[in-house]
Order: C-alpha cells, then sequence, then structure tokens
C-alpha cells in the first residue's frame, strides 16, 4: 500500500467536520510528530449543536472509513461516542473543569475500563485534556477555538492549585508537578494523559500569566449539566 503523508490524511479528516459553527482538532502523535505509518488517528470535532444518533454513526463511520483507507490502526478504548464530538457548550463546560468537580482537590481517579471511559465526568476530562496537550487546528471557529483553549488554560492552573498542599497560587514548577504525576506514582494516561512535559509547562506558564486564584476555585455544580447519551461527544 502506498501511505498517503500525514498532511494529506489530516486534510482528509478536517473535510469531515459536520458543522462550521465549530471547529476540528487532531492530537495525539499525528499532533506531535511521533506517529508511526499505521498509528490511529485522534480526532475531535465539535459545533453548536448536539449530534443526533445517526449523524453521530454517519461521523464515526467517515471516521473508521478514513483510517481503513489509509492502512492505519483503530482504538476503540475509549468508544467514538464518547470521544469524537462535543457541542460548544459541552466544550465551555470541560474547559471550566467541570469533569473534575466530583474529586476536586484530590488527585482523579482513572478506571481504564469501558464503563468508566464512558462516564460524562470522563469525556469533559478528555476534551479538557485534548485543549491542553499538543494538536493540530484543522479548521473551522477560530473565535471559539481561541477561546475555549484560553479558557482550559487558566483552568489548568485552578486544577494545579487544587492539587497542590499550601494555599495561594503554586509556582511553576508546583503546577506542573501537580499535573504530571499523582502522588501515587500514576501518570500519562493513568492518570491526567499528559504525556509532553515541555508543552504542559508551557500551558501552566500562560494558564498561571491569565489565571487569578481564588482560595481552592472549585468549580459550580449548578454549571454542570450532564451530557445527554445522543449528545455525546
Amino acid at each position: 500500500m502506498n501511505r498517503a503523508s500525514a498532511p494529506t490524511i489530516l486534510l482528509e479528516a478536517a473535510g469531515l467536520l459536520p458543522d462550521t459553527d465549530g471547529y476540528a482538532l487532531a492530537y495525539g502523535s499525528h499532533a506531535t510528530g511521533t506517529h508511526q505509518p499505521t498509528s490511529d488517528l485522534d480526532l475531535l470535532y465539535t459545533g453548536r449543536r448536539p449530534l443526533d444518533d445517526a449523524d453521530l454513526s454517519a461521523l464515526t463511520a467517515a471516521v473508521v472509513a478514513l483510517h481503513h483507507r489509509h492502512g492505519l490502526h483503530l482504538d476503540e478504548e475509549v468508544p467514538y461516542a464518547v470521544k469524537l464530538y462535543a457541542t460548544g457548550d459541552q466544550v465551555d463546560q470541560a474547559a471550566a473543569l467541570a469533569g473534575f468537580q466530583p474529586c476536586w482537590g484530590t488527585p482523579p481517579p482513572t478506571v481504564r475500563e469501558t464503563w468508566f471511559l464512558s462516564t460524562d465526568d470522563f469525556r469533559l476530562r478528555l476534551v479538557f485534556n485534548v485543549l491542553t496537550s499538543p494538536h493540530v487546528f484543522l479548521g473551522g471557529n477560530t473565535t471559539a477555538y481561541h477561546r475555549q483553549v484560553r479558557s482550559a488554560e487558566r483552568s489548568a492552573a485552578a486544577l494545579a492549585q487544587s492539587l497542590t498542599t499550601h494555599d495561594g497560587q503554586p509556582t511553576l514548577q508546583e503546577a506542573w508537578a501537580a499535573l504530571w504525576q499523582a502522588p501515587d506514582g500514576r501518570t500519562g494516561k493513568d492518570y491526567l494523559g499528559y504525556l509532553v512535559a515541555p508543552h504542559l509547562l508551557s500551558v501552566l506558564t500562560r494558564g498561571l500569566t491569565d489565571h487569578h486564584p481564588t482560595p481552592r476555585l472549585q468549580p459550580s455544580r449548578s454549571s454542570i449539566h450532564r451530557l445527554p447519551t445522543s449528545a455525546a461527544p
């Protein structure tokens, strides 16, 4: 098989954006340049409206077909119904740390089993991770994209603050350590999903500069809405 170049594959993925009011991102190894010829392509599409079951199934089928067409592996540890699409409201919730509310102030658990990876809280945590990890902007609404990334970076600073052992704004080193590794030694996909240390440092540098901390800031329950199954990202 003559394999297409990474830019060709990414441009094909960009063409699948179902709602031009949203945007498309590629993340994971294709965003960091560490992918192998058959590495799966991690994608997040956003839009103003929820997708019904038929539209979500069609988007999933198109992404699966793209993988088959280019000989890419499929990674369905996290179901596509969970990870592929989010509305703008859901991205705003994720950027505001709604996915961390149930465990606020303690290192969040990660259970790499389908029942956990399909929960609403994990969905929001995944979207937050995409916004604060290396990614490629594939097209769409740049205004919404820049606003939501900046919001997520400020929230990364707040999350780090909640996980440090003293009041007040953490140092950059303390913030990075709090998000990179749990006290029990968990890192990467077994913790918050961060895999590129320099990028996380950059996110926190911007977030701490932007962030105006309040003592142990906690997401408000009143601002958190459960994700309907038919509108799962």
